[in-house]
């Protein structure tokens, strides 16, 4: 699929954003105290995303060789499905847990969606994708539909909802040749926004055409350009975290435009938002530690160092507790902060 976009230049705007930048603010109105530490049952390494529940008051954690279920109130592993070979990035509704299984034999299939029953438990079903490695995972609850991205294909799957998801319709990604290839999307007001390489692209759900794509010309580290990203109720803009450490973009969700670059410590992977205080914790891909931002003032208000020597690329908020977890694949634990005034 051929598709002529307007290109976003970086240049001025970057600039013009970094010069007001001395590092983090020196009157930062919070700040993080490890408060407990979750051993995972699972071996040391890079494990993949975190997501938090609040039906359950669950977290559910990508772990190296499985899934974990993690229960907030008591910050305890409550149930664990080793047999998951490589998962990526699980979501949910009100009755399942879906787990997308990368490779390897796990539940018996591999490139697979998992179905987790919330009243048992239990694996219900195992879905081959259609297409290989896929990555990221989203839901649309309001409409039953089910997200599952296809990193070594370029393109967006959409499944049903429920105990047995079934393939609908494939939705083509661009740029049509990728090095890294597509990472995450997230469903903003009714349209998909996808990252892929150095590109931000608004799919139309309904229709599943690219209707906008922006080039920002990143240069690609291992794991990509453009990775997480959420949506900022303050500017009505969305945040898009680079894995090359050029600073998380506030965007324009209609142009896709630039509005301003606030700086990363060594370059982002995953990004959660506290929205009761207004505060993003940014992932570092490059770094063993989290970012803190005010997301009202568009600032960085601390880098939360953890002190091991892999890098803490995921992690989640719960937003009842304002509790952050973040991954140390290093000690195979989630590490649990809290901001304090």
């Amino acid at each position: 699929m051929k598709l002529k976009s307007k290109l976003t230049t970086l240049s001025l705007v970057v600039g013009a954003a970094f010069m007001g930048f001395g590092g983090v603010a020196s009157a930062a109105p919070y700040h993080m105290k490890l408060v407990a530490k979750i051993h995972l049952p699972t071996k040391v390494g890079h494990g993949d995303m975190v997501a938090y529940d609040p039906g359950t008051n669950y977290l559910y954690v990508s772990e190296v060789d499985g899934m974990a279920v993690v229960n907030a109130a008591t910050n305890k592993v409550v149930k664990n499905f080793p047999e998951i070979a490589a998962p990526n990035q699980p979501c949910f509704d009100k009755d399942y847990v879906y787990e997308n299984e990368a490779e390897g034999p796990g539940a018996g299939k591999k490139n697979a969606i998992v179905t987790i029953s919330k009243k048992t438990w239990k694996v219900v079903s195992v879905v081959p994708t259609k297409g290989t490695s896929p990555d990221g995972a989203f839901i649309d609850t309001a409409n039953n539909k089910l997200y599952e991205i296809s990193d070594d294909n370029n393109w967006i799957e959409e499944y049903t909802t429920g105990a047995h998801p079934k393939l609908v319709k494939v939705m083509p990604e661009v740029p049509e040749k990728t090095i890294a290839g597509p990472d995450v999307a997230a469903l903003i007001d009714g349209t998909i926004y996808a990252t892929n390489d150095a590109y931000v692209e608004k799919i139309n759900p309904n229709s599943g055409a690219v209707e906008k794509a922006a080039n920002y010309h990143l240069k690609l580290v291992k794991h990509g350009g453009t990775k997480d990203m959420f949506w900022d109720k303050y500017h009505k803009a969305i945040w898009v975290v680079t894995a090359n450490g050029a600073g998380v973009f506030v965007i324009d969700p209609k142009t896709l435009d630039v509005l301003k670059v606030v700086p990363e410590t060594k370059g982002g992977d995953a990004a959660s938002l506290d929205k009761g205080l207004g505060l993003a914790y940014v992932f570092e891909g490059g770094l063993p530690g989290f970012d803190v931002y005010d997301v009202k003032n568009e600032k960085l208000i601390d880098t939360v160092k953890t002190g091991m020597k892999k890098p803490t690329h995921s992690g989640v908020v719960d937003s009842r507790s304002h509790e952050v977890y973040a991954y140390v694949g290093g000690e195979a634990e989630l590490w649990v902060y809290k901001p304090v005034k």
